[in-house]
């Protein structure tokens, strides 16, 4: 795995190469490479239409808790009346997650998952709790009850979008890896700093879930929007610029090799742009390697 970092000044949005950089035109595309050279770039096509603003649900979560059942049937019915424009990422972090009885074997939590859990303080408030758009953040009111998702969701499903992004997942089944592209572009000039997130998670996972409506514990639950895995760390990586201005394109390209537990058929890709001062997410985005479930 080879990582790279590019910065090209006159790539434009449909460029395939570049014979010469004599003049400077918005708008420009800062390209920013952490990807394996087996992994080809993509090249996107302009966007048509308006972005919809799309909602980030991040629900905490964790084998152990016998009420997160219920929780993730909220997911689920929120995402029956949002469709696409409501993604869901199952964090699994905290005592619920740990691996401490027979059975409980599969081991759901990442890294990053357990780092954000403790920043937000998600499962020290009890699980299941999550957050929407990481809204309220860093005041208290920011973690939230299952009971409290859809109120806020139909809130922000109500916002004009501020970013656009196109984001583009593909399998090198001979490099064993996934190669992601991702292309932002600001739709409002803002000099805040940006950050740019990619997670991966992973549906139809058959495991043990204890669940207090099914005698205890249910040995073939199916855990779904399991985080699998963060290309970007904790906080995400700034998109490095001091300002930004409308009709700007950045684009960021990533590839990691695929675990063996994981199933590549059930993968899907999420990115988000969020706020680096509020951790607010700004917009967000899926695409499923092998397309549309």
């Amino acid at each position: 795995m080879k990582n790279l970092i590019y910065l090209f000044a006159c790539i434009g949005i449909l460029s395939i190469s570049l014979a010469s950089c004599d003049v400077v035109e918005e708008p420009f595309t800062y390209a920013k490479q952490e990807v394996n050279d087996s992994c080809e770039a993509y090249i996107f096509k302009p966007h048509t239409g308006q972005y919809t603003r799309k909602v980030l649900l991040e629900d905490y979560t964790g084998h152990m808790c016998s009420n997160c059942p219920r929780a993730a049937e909220k997911a689920k019915e929120l995402k029956k009346i949002y469709g696409e424009q409501l993604i869901t990422i199952a964090v699994h972090a905290g005592f619920s997650a740990r691996l401490n009885e027979p059975h409980f074997t599969t081991d759901f939590t990442t890294k990053t998952g357990e780092k954000w859990d403790k920043r937000f303080g998600i499962s020290r408030a009890g699980n299941p709790n999550g957050m929407v758009n990481r809204i309220g953040y860093p005041e208290a009111n920011h973690i939230l009850g299952d009971d409290q998702w859809a109120q806020i969701v139909e809130e922000q499903t109500q916002r004009s979008a501020t970013i656009g992004l196109q984001l583009k997942a593909s399998h090198n089944e001979n490099a064993n890896l996934i190669c992601i592209d991702v292309q932002t572009e600001i739709l409002e000039s803002t000099s805040d700093v940006l950050r740019l997130n990619i997670v991966l998670v992973e549906d139809g996972i058959i495991s043990y879930q204890k669940d207090n409506s099914a005698e205890g514990k249910i040995p073939d639950y199916e855990h779904n929007h399991v985080m699998r895995k963060s290309l970007t760390g904790e906080m995400g990586n700034d998109l490095k610029q001091e300002t930004y201005t409308k009709g700007d394109y950045l684009l960021n390209r990533y590839s990691t090799e695929i675990d063996e537990s994981w199933n590549v058929n059930q993968i899907a890709v999420i990115a988000f742009v969020s706020h680096a001062e509020t951790s607010e997410v700004l917009q967000v985005e899926e695409v499923h390697l092998k397309g549309s479930k």
